[in-house]
């Protein structure tokens, strides 16, 4: 299931752990069941994937860092 785009050149899809690509490199110790993978545009490759607790975990990393104010 596609789940949204970056106009940066990805799009993202959550798809079951059974499908993970890089199965080595999934940074996940909580059983998620669901993983989000990052594709990109051009090759349509998978190019990132996250559990669905570090994908939320980066997806908020990101927000402080896009609203914090340069020091």
């Amino acid at each position: 299931m596609s789940v949204g785009g970056f106009q940066s050149g990805f799009h993202a899809r959550k798809v079951p752990r059974s499908e993970v690509k890089w199965e080595s490199f999934l940074i996940c110790s909580h059983g998620c069941e669901e993983v989000i993978q990052l594709i990109s545009h051009v090759s349509g490759e998978v190019e990132f994937e996250l559990c669905h607790m570090e994908a939320e975990r980066m997806g908020n990393v990101l927000l402080e860092a896009a609203r914090s104010k340069r020091k």
